[in-house]
């Protein structure tokens, strides 16, 4: 992924404020499903920068030998997953590449726009405008 922020960052001609596409997706429609993840891509170039990846599934969760290998990392139904997947990728932008997400494209769902908004990251890249 780093190579592929690093490559967005050069065709945006050194510029480190990116506009993304966030983007969620589930194993099966509804609020059931045990699966899911958020993707987010370059507005400009399409190529994917960041991804997270969630399961609520344990196959063994009454055996405490297994937790060293659970893939079990989510908890809350289905629907938050992509509120918690958005807000994770964006809080760790700047960490980890040395970038900002400062213009959001997604498909519609305003759950993870509200919150990212009124995250202290999104606030800064406000202020920074100013």
């Amino acid at each position: 992924m780093a190579k592929a922020v690093r490559e967005v960052v050069d065709e945006n001609d050194g510029k480190k404020d990116l506009a993304v596409v966030v983007y969620g997706s589930w194993q099966k429609r509804g609020f059931s499903s045990k699966n899911g993840l958020m993707t987010v891509a370059s507005a400009d170039t399409g190529k994917v920068i960041d991804v997270e990846v969630f399961s609520k599934y344990c196959i063994r969760p009454n055996k405490t030998k297994h937790f060293q290998n659970c893939k079990r990392n989510f908890e809350g139904y289905s629907g938050k997953m992509g509120v918690a997947g958005a807000l994770s990728i964006f809080q760790r932008s700047q960490s980890l590449y040395n970038v900002r997400y400062t213009k959001y494209l997604g498909d519609g769902d305003c759950k993870a726009l509200h919150l990212l908004l009124r995250t202290m990251y999104m606030v800064t890249i406000a202020l920074s405008r100013n």
